[in-house]
């Protein structure tokens, strides 16, 4: 049996990656074609044509099995208008006429997806390229004209403009967000009274929105460089010549070009939209340490921490991401030392907003170094002393070092040696460490020989249920 199918509306669908056999549900089956042998004339074939004005192709079986070939309505006229094919082939069997063209058969899986099925289908050669492909799903074959693939695969671009406008407004609330949070944390900051603690918040909340706007920045970019507008065109394109698709994709150098700059268009648009999900992900993850960091503002008297089973390395990685497009633009290459550790109970938040800080200073000292001689060294290692777990995590710089009278008051409330530097970083990063129960040190050598921060932080042990 042959099912014929013809081109009709699809529906619209969000999805990306739809496989071939839900457009097969969305068309219309013509009902049941006689199948044609080798042995049928060719005029029983063209008969068929002249007949049937909805049969736009049929296939060829010699025997039950695979089919043979696919004849089109297209392909036929083609052949049969050549100077004396039709008085030579017309009276005789469909195997001397499949000789003649040799026409190949495409077969393709229901289970392929919409763009996998253009794709290969317009790699066949240029005379094939816009004839029908033979579908199978389970054991029934589907007669599909390559138009309809490629109608579908507009639709699912044009919808994935939605998808793209829904994140931009996910982006734009989630910078509101951010703004909100930094009003509510200046406002908390003043109603409590205490510059202290508002001051050095306040740092480590500005540490962490530069990753926001960075995230936001690559965003905006990003959409306003997008190719979507180009689909728009392409769209309106195959809308004006929609009454003949047909002679559009084959005889219009427009049309044959379509398809192929749509397979890119397609491409182009999934890379976009998998770099604001992933650039919306990293936002969101800033935006909730600085919930935590106003959460812990708010409840500053009580001192107490919030522990929660994390991987060590995990934190460590969020403190370098905060950073990561000041080390590209500063030429700062971070070495990792990592021993191999797993859950552990810690404050997940304050040791990122210690991490944070001691990642941005090393930076900043790596600076006066020649550009190929700026480095950071972030290890993570644990070990016990007197029965007790600690973990240590340490950043280390070959930067500008410290000189020998300033190590005992490096930690101090207000001492810098930045012009550009406010003196809380490392005093709140300090006494965060000392809330968790551990201590933050530092050992440099002199001026000129770098330096390395070690924060050391029990270990605490899972409870049991």
């Amino acid at each position: 049996m042959t099912h014929i199918l013809s081109s009709v509306p699809l529906g619209r669908t969000s999805e990306n990656q739809i496989p071939v056999k839900r457009m097969l549900g969305d068309l219309r089956c013509l009902g049941r074609q006689d199948s044609f042998a080798l042995h049928d004339s060719l005029a029983a074939l063209t008969k068929r044509f002249e007949t049937d004005s909805c049969c736009f192709a049929v296939v060829i079986w010699d025997k039950p099995g695979e089919p043979l070939a696919i004849v089109s309505r297209d392909i036929l006229a083609q052949e049969l208008t050549r100077p004396f094919a039709c008085d030579l082939y017309k009276h005789r069997p469909v195997e001397a006429f499949l000789k003649m063209c040799n026409n190949p058969v495409l077969r393709i899986n229901s289970t392929e997806t919409i763009e996998k099925a253009v794709t290969i289908t317009l790699s066949r050669p240029a005379q094939y390229r816009y004839e029908p492909v033979l579908v199978q799903s389970e054991d029934t074959w589907f007669l599909l004209d390559t138009h309809d693939l490629l109608v579908q695969q507009c639709e699912v671009l044009s919808a994935s403009i939605e998808e793209v406008n829904l994140q931009q407004q996910e982006i734009l609330a989630a910078q509101l967000e951010s703004e909100l949070l930094h009003k509510q944390l200046v406002t908390a900051s003043r109603d409590a009274g205490r510059a202290e603690v508002a001051t050095g918040v306040l740092h480590n909340v500005g540490n962490v929105l530069n990753s926001v706007n960075v995230s936001a920045a690559v965003m905006s970019r990003t959409l306003q460089e997008s190719k979507l507008s180009n689909l728009g065109k392409a769209l309106a394109m195959i809308r004006e010549n929609e009454a003949d698709l047909g002679t559009f994709f084959t005889s219009d150098e427009r049309g044959q070009r379509l398809p192929g700059y749509l397979a890119k268009l397609c491409e182009i648009l999934v890379a976009e939209q998998t770099n604001v999900v992933e650039e919306l992900r990293l936002m969101e993850r800033s935006i909730d340490h600085i919930r935590q960091i106003v959460q812990m503002q708010q409840s500053y008297a009580r001192s107490t921490c919030i522990f929660e089973s994390v991987r060590p390395a995990d934190i460590m990685e969020d403190a370098l991401r905060v950073n990561l497009i000041s080390f590209d633009r500063h030429n700062v290459k971070v070495q990792r030392e990592f021993q191999e550790i797993g859950l552990v109970s810690l404050d997940k938040h304050k040791v990122l907003q210690i991490l944070i800080n001691l990642v941005s200073n090393a930076k900043n000292a790596c600076k006066l170094n020649p550009l190929n001689e700026r480095c950071i060294v972030a290890r993570i290692l644990s070990f016990e002393i007197n029965g007790i777990h600690k973990i240590r995590l340490q950043i280390a710089d070959n930067g500008a070092g410290i000189k020998p009278e300033n190590l005992t008051k490096i930690f101090s409330n207000g001492f810098t040696t930045r012009k550009d530097g406010h003196g809380f970083g490392l005093h709140s990063s300090a006494n965060a460490a000392r809330e968790m129960g551990g201590t933050l040190s530092v050992v440099s050598d002199g001026p000129g020989l770098g330096a390395v921060f070690t924060l050391d932080i029990p270990h605490q042990k899972e409870r049991s249920s």
